[in-house]
């Protein structure tokens, strides 16, 4: 029985690489060596093993000291709407205010308002219309805040005031040099016997002349001698193309010019 143990072992070492331990601790191969102790049993340590499983979980510990307290957090969204509150007293009565406005008055007043802007439209509407009678005209020449037109026709007195009012407008009544200078430059643009009716005349009172409106004239440019009432029949006044006046019978013919203001 012996026997067999020991031939048994040196079998085991013929199968092994023979190892020898060095100095510092590591195994080295000899070759041609038959070990009969293996390296790990001269070995002063094993490798490390693996670390073991975690073991099952301890009781649990004791509740410890409250922390200090943390930093104010952000605020939080609004919560539910509460339930109302009790009613309060009753306040102290206020001022008295103003009187309003009775409903009636309220009317009247709107009423007024459209009234005016009714007024103030058909102003502006007449306004319009004068403005596109206007553009029917040419020739215009402008004095100050007033603009002299015509409409290129020859007509007599009472036409030439007709077709003046119907486009907003009087015969020329020059009241300075300047417009006076301004119905002049009309009539060089129709030629050098061009002339036209002013809105003046003795109509009203023999000898006295006056604007259409009634007013006594205030500037004249008459030529030398007149106005002469030649044949007792000259009641109304043309201007020239040199811009001297003369006083003429009413039923000739003459350039219309109109004066808008």
């Amino acid at each position: 029985m012996r026997f067999i143990q020991l031939f048994s072992f040196l079998l085991y070492g013929l199968f092994l690489n023979a190892h020898t331990v060095t100095d510092n601790g590591k195994c080295e191969d000899v070759p041609n060596t038959c070990a009969v102790i293996t390296c790990s049993a001269h070995h002063p340590s094993g490798l490390p093993g693996r670390d073991g499983r975690d073991g099952k979980e301890g009781p649990k510990g004791e509740k410890g000291e409250k922390g200090p307290q943390g930093s104010r957090g952000i605020q939080g969204p609004p919560g539910k709407l509460g339930p109302p509150g009790e009613k309060g007293e009753r306040g102290s009565v206020g001022e008295k205010g103003e009187q309003g406005v009775s409903a009636t008055s309220e009317v009247d007043v709107v009423k007024e308002q459209l009234n005016a802007f009714q007024k103030e439209l058909e102003t502006f509407q007449a306004s319009l219309m004068k403005y596109k009678k206007i553009l029917l005209f040419h020739g215009g020449k402008q004095s100050g805040d007033k603009v002299f037109v015509t409409n290129g026709l020859e007509e007599n007195f009472e036409n030439a005031q007709k077709t003046c009012k119907e486009a907003g407008g009087v015969l020329a009544t020059p009241r300075n040099a300047a417009e006076n200078s301004a119905a002049q430059e009309i009539l060089h643009t129709k030629g050098e016997s061009a002339k036209a009716f002013l809105g003046i005349s003795d109509l009203q009172v023999e000898g006295i002349f006056r604007y259409i409106s009634g007013e006594k004239i205030l500037f004249t440019n008459w030529n030398l001698g007149e106005p002469n009432n030649s044949k007792d029949n000259e009641d109304c006044v043309e201007v020239q193309d040199n811009g001297k006046w003369n006083d003429i019978p009413c039923n000739l013919l003459r350039l219309v010019i109109c004066e808008f203001q």
